[in-house]
């Protein structure tokens, strides 16, 4: 019995003096280890996707009017001489160039609250009129660098990019910061017919 203590307290001391000296115990190593090193500093989590989203106010009759415009004029527009049917719309910082509004209320057949890439939604079903409207606006080379503006009240609540304006079975999904926002947009929507 006393030969099984000897050989097991000289396999622990061996794999303690082993542990020390790579570095892995000792209050002394441990205290040293952390004056060399500058401490580390959280860095705070970021989103993984960044939407442009503001409040919708509660206020208001519920007109939503969709545009697709960009940052720069068109080629088209800059060759010709202002036509007048160009708009410019600011969302934040930004000014964007549009030709208008591109659906409007009567477009949308209900509107309703929903998640984006795990995000706050509001789904907005459109007719099949409105559907159309968008999917033309939308698709193509020329309109690589344009954006999605939603507005309601005379003041754009959201911006996305033309391909996170896919639709799916009707619906165009636009990004909200909160889903109680989304609600109350929808409401508003809603109560407008």
């Amino acid at each position: 019995m006393k030969l099984v203590q000897i050989l097991g307290l000289t396999a622990l001391s061996v794999a303690l003096a082993g542990c020390e000296t790579l570095g892995f115990g000792g209050s002394s190593s441990a205290a040293e280890n952390t004056e060399n090193k500058p401490a580390q500093v959280a860095q705070p989590v970021v989103p993984a996707t960044k939407t442009d989203a503001r409040l919708v106010e509660k206020k208001g009759n519920g007109d939503i009017e969709i545009y697709v415009g960009s940052v720069t004029q068109s080629n088209a527009s800059k060759n010709k001489k202002s036509t007048g049917k160009e708009t410019s719309i600011k969302s934040g910082e930004q000014t964007y160039v549009t030709s208008g509004v591109l659906l409007s209320r009567d477009d949308v057949k209900t509107a309703f609250v929903a998640k984006a890439k795990d995000q706050p939604a509001l789904a907005l079903r459109l007719t099949p009129a409105g559907a159309t409207k968008l999917k033309t606006a939308i698709t193509g080379k020329s309109n690589q660098h344009k954006v999605v503006l939603a507005s309601m009240n005379k003041s754009v609540f959201s911006t996305l990019s033309t391909s996170d304006a896919a639709l799916e079975d009707g619906v165009l999904l636009i990004p909200m910061l909160t889903l109680v926002n989304a609600r109350d947009a929808a409401d508003l929507i809603r109560a407008k017919r």
